[in-house]
């Protein structure tokens, strides 16, 4: 442990770079990987939750995403306020337009469109398909557990390739971007546990929900993009990459969620900012980071 506390983190990163799994949790994405990972995975920070109709003859909960709208009401003299505060801010920092040459200019261009557009002239891969909610369950032994867990016919196909009954029950919950592609008639709800930089606790969404859910999602990717099992994870280390709007309660919670739940042997805790401006190899820095809801400067 004495030797951990004396190492600078590119040296432990070079000695026990495959043993590190860093994590980065934003509001609309999580990003996770390995340490010598180039590219780590970015997936959507959202589950969708199988929800079982109530018995009775009440009627079934309709679907909802449990998050409060963004407040995007502006008035035009808002606006106006914006674009001149925009075109300032580009004028002083000699940013060009994305319609300007740039011959003269001795920086390489590195940025994109704006607008979120591509090309999909060369795309073949356009076709939308929803998710898969169904999996196969196994056929209760007894006729009093097949009376007490009848399907549907909506969760249940016949084999007719080898005569057999093949039963299909709703997944418990599905992470990442096959949520987002849930029809919605299907027996669902989205739930996005980071909201604006911090928990998405709300009177619909409880603070314990948010942390199994969020349980969930990072369970997920370690198992299924990353392939560490549970009984593997003690023979890693995490490094959780937090952003600076989260307060000291909430980065409690995170790190008891990667010892305690996912099982890592230890972690460390660095803010956004910080990663940036050592990660280029900086000792001072202004770091302007512009996420999907919350943008800071640090």
């Amino acid at each position: 442990m004495e030797y951990l506390k004396t190492i600078v983190p590119s040296q432990l990163i070079s000695e026990r770079g495959s043993n590190i799994v860093v994590i980065n949790p934003g509001s609309a994405n999580v990003r996770m990987g390995s340490a010598h990972q180039q590219v780590p995975f970015n997936i959507p920070h959202c589950i969708a939750r199988h929800v079982r109709p109530p018995t009775g003859d009440a009627a079934p909960p309709k679907m909802s995403v449990l998050d409060q709208m963004l407040n995007s009401e502006a008035t035009p003299e808002q606006h106006s306020a914006r674009e001149k505060a925009y075109d300032v801010i580009a004028s002083v920092l000699k940013i060009p337009f994305l319609d300007e040459e740039t011959e003269n200019n001795s920086f390489p261009r590195k940025m994109g469109r704006v607008d979120g557009h591509n090309s999909y002239q060369n795309r073949t891969d356009t076709k939308f398909t929803w998710t898969n909610v169904l999996e196969k369950s196994s056929r209760p032994s007894s006729a009093a557990e097949w009376s007490d867990n009848k399907i549907t016919e909506e969760e249940s196909r016949v084999d007719n390739e080898e005569g057999g009954l093949d039963e299909y029950t709703f997944k418990d919950f599905i992470c990442g971007q096959d949520a987002l592609k849930i029809s919605p008639t299907e027996p669902y709800c989205l739930r996005r546990p980071i909201r604006r930089g911090h928990f998405n606790v709300s009177q619909q969404y409880p603070l314990q929900q948010v942390f199994e859910d969020l349980f969930a999602i990072w369970d997920w990717i370690l198992t299924d993009k990353l392939h560490i099992l549970p009984a593997d994870r003690n023979l890693y280390s995490a490094i959780l990459v937090v952003p600076e709007t989260f307060d000291t309660r909430e980065i409690k919670e995170l790190l008891s969620i990667v010892l305690r739940d996912l099982r890592f042997s230890s972690a460390v805790v660095h803010q956004e900012g910080l990663a940036a401006a050592f990660g280029n190899g900086l000792s001072t820095a202004c770091v302007v980071n512009i996420g999907a809801q919350v943008t800071s400067v640090i």
